[in-house]
């Protein structure tokens, strides 16, 4: 920046020197970087000042690693240097490296040398007196020695094998590691900013990088000098660790100042956890861990998916039906039947699905009619919700519309060739009730007071009510029987069965 003030951009407005000031920069940049790989770069593309200063961050980071993969291929499997050492040889053994059968003499003073023959002292080989004369040898098979003196065996020579020992490089420090962590952690930042998250650590905002790579949560040691002059809240603070902290692809382990446990907080969601001070780090890191402990950081398959939204179950338009009671019939409120605790989670998801299809409705205000709530299994495993409505029904007046008999539907049916049978789904579930009439099919749970919007199951009046809308739709509907929620339609060949057929589901469709 003094280069800056003494090149006489202050006579520009403000904009133009941002903008001179900028490119003088970048061209110094350029002419005194270090790096051919960013010169290259900067060269390939227009960038600006930010772009560059993070782009030089991430290939030192990515040097930085290469370097240590260079210095792992330098050593060998156990990361010391051997070398091939040995003792120095004797006189005696240089001698009998420059001459091996020369070395079979012995010096014996007096007489000289011993007897080649013989061996013995108190002659030479070419005395008469040698005992060895005309013997045989019995290695060689030659006349004139002894075999333990035959010059021509095979001699084992002393044993001259070098010892190989490990040895450390002189001057060397051997790496120490803590014997209370066996385990290696490992992180990596690559000047990657899209993955920042503000967060509150200790009661004083910071910016994280979510690093899914990363087994711990990093801060470097000037960001800890910061957060201490603000008075960071922790609730542990230890000086250095006995943990061991690599980057990837490199063995050297990152200085640790020390590690402090603190509270972190992302929107209304809070964990405590543990960051190590790092001296010289680049970025402040928020590891696996804690990042899926506040739900920033997510796996699985169920991100991406969407619960379907539960729509309410269909009803018969324009159709309310009502219930009448007996006004001196006095109401009874009846206590709450206890549910088997395996059946209790079962029951409260089908409560709350009766709930979302429109089905049920919470009771509110006071309550007259209650009557408690029956659990009965279905085949196939699941509960059946119903009402023991017996003492209510004691109170309903029935309509007492006409209920179709057996006899009649065997006088219509038979005449035709080809038949088609209906059958309503949840068909009462599909008749809604008038408000004034939904206190009597209140019903007590564990969970509170509910009501039905629908027709229920149970209700003594039920069936003729239903059947009476039933007889509302299909009025006219030739070829057609109909007994609650079962439906006959039948064509004497398949055009006339079609047509039947279609005029009953257009009425289903039109209600």
């Amino acid at each position: 920046m003094v280069m800056i003030s003494d090149c006489g951009f202050d006579k520009y407005p403000e904009e133009i020197r941002e903008v001179l000031c900028e490119i003088f920069l970048i061209d110094t940049v350029i002419e005194g970087c270090q790096s051919q790989e960013l010169r290259r770069r900067i060269l390939q593309q227009d960038r600006s000042l930010a772009e560059i200063e993070s782009l030089g961050v991430t290939l030192e980071g990515i040097d930085h690693q290469v370097r240590g993969f260079n210095r792992k291929s330098e050593q060998t499997d156990f990361g010391q240097q051997v070398l091939r050492i040995g003792n120095e040889p004797t006189p005696l053994q240089k001698k009998f490296r420059s001459n091996p059968t020369g070395f079979r003499a012995k010096f014996t003073g007096k007489d000289g040398y011993a007897c080649y023959n013989c061996g013995r002292r108190d002659h030479i080989s070419t005395s008469e007196t040698c005992p060895a004369k005309g013997k045989v040898c019995h290695a060689c098979k030659r006349v004139g020695h002894f075999e333990s003196n035959c010059r021509s065996r095979k001699r084992k020579l002393p044993s001259l094998t070098k010892t190989v020992r490990a040895v450390e490089r002189s001057g060397h420090e051997p790496e120490v590691r803590e014997p209370e962590s066996s385990k290696t952690y490992y992180t990596f930042h690559s000047g990657n900013e899209t993955n920042v998250v503000p967060c509150e650590v200790g009661g004083i905002q910071l910016d994280l990088l979510v690093d899914s790579g990363s087994d711990v949560n990093l801060v470097p040691d000037n960001v800890w000098e910061n957060l201490k002059q603000a008075r960071i809240v922790v609730q542990h603070c230890v000086k250095g660790s006995s943990k061991v902290l690599k980057g990837y692809a490199n063995d050297t382990p990152l200085p640790i100042l020390g590690t402090f446990v603190a509270d972190v907080k992302v929107g209304h969601k809070t964990v405590r956890a543990e960051f190590f001070v790092i001296r010289g780090g680049q970025r402040s890191i928020l590891g696996d861990k804690t990042a899926k402990q506040l739900g920033i950081l997510q796996v699985g398959l169920q991100i991406n998916s969407i619960a379907p939204q539960a729509e309410p179950f269909p009803k018969i338009k324009d159709v309310q039906v009502h219930i009448h009671t007996d006004p001196e019939v006095k109401p009874v409120f009846q206590p709450v039947r206890r549910i088997p605790i395996p059946l209790e989670a079962a029951v409260d998801k089908k409560l709350n699905q009766l709930l979302a299809t429109d089905i049920i409705e919470v009771k509110h205000g006071p309550a007259t009619w209650v009557s408690p709530l029956v659990v009965v299994g279905k085949s196939n495993g699941e509960p059946r919700i119903c009402l023991d409505l017996r003492r209510v029904n004691k109170a309903v007046l029935r309509e007492r519309h006409p209920m179709p008999v057996v006899d009649e539907y065997l006088a219509h049916l038979g005449k035709g060739r080809i038949w088609s049978k209906l059958d309503i789904k949840d068909a009462f579930l599909q008749v809604e009730l008038a408000p004034e009439s939904r206190d009597v099919t209140t019903f007590i749970t564990n969970k509170g007071l509910f009501r039905f919007k629908r027709l229920p199951f149970g209700l003594v009046c039920a069936p003729e009510l239903f059947q009476k809308v039933m007889d509302q739709i299909l009025a006219g509907c030739a070829g057609t029987c109909w007994y609650l929620d079962d439906v006959m339609v039948e064509g004497k060949d398949l055009q006339e069965h079609d047509e039947r057929l279609n005029e009953v589901l257009r009425r289903f469709r039109d209600r």
